[in-house]
């Protein structure tokens, strides 16, 4: 199984009760194909940098999930289909994972500095 990060935006006219209930809908389908939920991150209602599907504002989640690519294109599947998903994007976290590591216990100034490529230009 691979590590992935999904990020999920849902249609602001929800309640709360039915974001909660989306949510563990999509959590159950990662489990029912028999993938992991490790962390869901509710993000709250902010608003969108433009306008998707005539909305200006979604409820974010981020799911971090273990899964096969077939459990991750059936949940994708199912986003598509579903009127309450604005938009979502799939990430695969092996990447992320090293850099979060290498950066954990830092200030968010300290970060910033140690993501920096050091090193002179070379110029003409």
């Amino acid at each position: 199984m691979k590590a992935y990060e999904v990020i999920v935006v849902v249609d602001p006219a929800l309640t709360e009760e039915e974001v909660e209930g989306q949510i563990g809908e999509m959590t159950d389908m990662v489990v029912k194909e028999g993938g992991e939920v490790r962390e869901v991150q509710r993000w709250g209602k902010k608003r969108l940098a433009y306008a998707v599907k005539k909305r200006k504002e979604g409820h974010y989640v981020l799911f971090r999930v273990a899964a096969g690519p077939k459990v991750i294109s059936s949940l994708e599947r199912s986003f598509k289909i579903s009127e309450k998903v604005i938009k979502y994007m799939t990430v695969r976290s092996e990447g992320l994972a090293a850099s979060s590591v290498a950066t954990e216990g830092l200030k968010p100034e300290e970060v910033g500095a140690s993501l920096e490529v050091g090193g002179e230009g070379t110029n003409g």
